[in-house]
Order: C-alpha cells, then sequence, then structure tokens
C-alpha cells in the first residue's frame, strides 16, 4: 500500500507541474498582449494568438490527468484471489 500511495503522490506531482506551466504560459500571455497587443510576435509568429494556442495544446501530461476516465466502479471489480490479497495487504 505504501508504494502505491508514493506512486499516487509522484503521478499528483507531476500533475501539478502541468499545471504550474499552464498557469505560467497564461502570466505570459498576458504580458505579452500587454507588451505588444495584437502586432505580430517575436519570429514572426501571430503573438497573441500563438501563445494562445500553444497555452491550450501543450500540456505534457495530459495523458495523466485522462487516466480517471478508466477507473472502474468498486462494485464492478471482480474479486482478487485470496492469496493476492494476502500478498498486497488488502483485507488485513
Amino acid at each position: 500500500m505504501e508504494r502505491m500511495l508514493r506512486a499516487v503522490h509522484q503521478v499528483e506531482a507531476l500533475l501539478d507541474i502541468d499545471e504550474g506551466l499552464a498557469a505560467w504560459r497564461g502570466r505570459h500571455l498576458n504580458m505579452v498582449h500587454r507588451m505588444i497587443g495584437l502586432r505580430v510576435g517575436t519570429g514572426g509568429s501571430t503573438g497573441k494568438a500563438y501563445l494562445r494556442g500553444a497555452m491550450d495544446s501543450h500540456y505534457i501530461f495530459s495523458e495523466i490527468a485522462d487516466l480517471s476516465s478508466f477507473l472502474f466502479e468498486r462494485n464492478k471489480l471482480p474479486e482478487l484471489p485470496a492469496e493476492l490479497k494476502k500478498a498486497v495487504g488488502f483485507g488485513s
């Protein structure tokens, strides 16, 4: 159980990193809009429009966040064999 809890914390930390990067992108987008408005951005990009598109589509760990879609309800899970329950420490 300890290992599973550690894994859950690691996954949550990855999602926190992704959220932090998204927040930074949002603040950067606002700063760019204040500084250059709707003009062409550096490197010939479309400026604010380019950054908005990047902000909406560049998540590093989006697949991890989608995993909850695949969780089963407990009452639909098959019964674990007794020896497996004992091996992993469930039901003790």
